[in-house]
């Protein structure tokens, strides 16, 4: 099986090649670090009228400043290197949890399949995301910081000055007293930014001040699959989808549904070991995002790397090893059903909300991680 796994991987890595979307946009702002150009032109005098849709920079000064040394070699080249570190970055993510948790071999063979056939993982191969090197710090500060090393949370902070949805983390650890931690991460985030501002400052100020309150609406635009991007689908006016109401304090909704998820992680894992709680919380990171675009959920690996070595220790209790498979099974099967018609075909957009099947299937990332979510408490029981 594992074989099968590996070759259908090798299959999307080739698929993948060596040009990648996004990848473009990086490189792109790389070049500009060298060229001293401003790095957000292209996204605000982009003419398409949605920011988050615009194919553009869109990240911190500091991640270009970090991936700056790429903009000096040829695209594919480039692009084989970017794709050797992200794929470095996945191997180094798993290979910590293996270590530090030492499951049996049976339950690394578990581990690997359900990576290698994770549908979010694919598409952030195929696109030349940068999820694959936040995924790798998330990892190592959430383990590190339940084993009881607050230095760790610096890697938090790194994350977060290079993509900020990793700062909804800083709620986990306040909610855990764990303030070493916290300081750790707030003063790693705040010195990678401050670095960012130290060679580009007219840069942050543009990113703070104009490229993030942007982006922080969120969108209706159906691939969007945090819970702000479904809820503007069904509750409000939006050039993509035929709401069901309108809801002139949609916009609150969001935060009072972030809430209520919050306070439930809080009290369903208050008996749980500190690593089971860290990797419980992450689902909320895409959850509550203004933007949750797919490939964005292989930060959610991490929760279904800790849930498998539990139920392993478990002895792979029967329903709740079907509710992980049933979970996965949402995510790398149902979101990639084809249902109702193609995008930018008649029908399409009333299809989004008042088809029943296509609003499930087009919306299955989304009910992957919320399901994902409320069994994760259930699933990381020790034994």
């Amino acid at each position: 099986m594992i074989g099968s796994a590996i070759a259908i991987y090798l299959l999307v890595l080739g698929a993948a090649g060596l040009r990648h979307q996004d990848l473009e946009a990086y490189l792109a702002a790389a070049r500009d670090i060298w060229h001293g150009a401003p790095l957000y032109a292209t996204f605000l005098h982009h003419p398409f009228p949605d920011p988050t849709l615009r194919p553009a920079f869109i990240y911190p000064p500091a991640f270009a400043l970090l991936i700056a040394p790429l903009g000096l070699l040829p695209d594919a080249v480039a692009s084989a290197i970017w794709l050797l570190i992200g794929q470095a970055s996945l191997i180094g993510a798993l290979a910590l949890i293996v270590r530090w948790q030492k499951p049996p071999s049976w339950a690394v063979t578990a581990l690997i399949l359900a990576t290698l056939t994770f549908y979010p993982l694919w598409i952030d191969v195929l696109q030349g995301q940068a999820n694959l090197p936040v995924l790798l710090l998330v990892t190592a500060g959430v383990a590190g910081v339940a084993r009881g090393r607050p230095r760790y949370g610096a890697a938090l902070g790194i994350a977060a000055a290079l993509k900020l949805t990793p700062l909804v983390l800083l709620v986990w650890l306040l909610l855990d007293r764990r303030l070493r931690a916290a300081g750790w991460m707030l003063g790693a985030f705040a010195t990678v930014c401050g670095l960012g501002a130290l060679f580009r400052f007219n840069d942050t100020i543009v990113f703070f001040g104009q490229v993030l309150p942007a982006l922080a609406p969120g969108t209706a635009f159906y691939a969007n699959q945090s819970l702000s991007g479904a809820l503007d689908r069904v509750s409000s006016a939006n050039p993509y989808t035929q709401p069901w109401i309108d809801v002139p304090w949609a916009f609150l909704l969001p935060v009072a549904v972030g809430i209520v998820l919050a306070s439930w992680w809080f009290w369903r894992t208050r008996r749980h070991p500190a690593l089971a709680r860290g990797a419980a919380f992450l689902p909320l990171i895409p959850l509550l995002s203004s933007v949750t675009w797919p490939h964005h959920l292989v930060i959610l690996l991490p929760v279904i790397w800790v849930s498998a070595i539990a139920l392993g220790e478990r002895d792979w209790p029967v329903i709740p090893t079907i509710a992980l498979a049933g979970v996965l099974v949402v995510f790398s099967v149902l979101s990639r059903y084809p249902a109702g018609p193609g995008f930018g075909q008649a029908g399409f957009r009333s299809a989004q909300t008042h088809d029943p099947v296509v609003f499930v299937v087009s919306n299955a990332l989304l009910f992957g991680t919320l399901l994902l979510f409320l069994t994760a408490p259930w699933l990381l029981r020790s034994r």
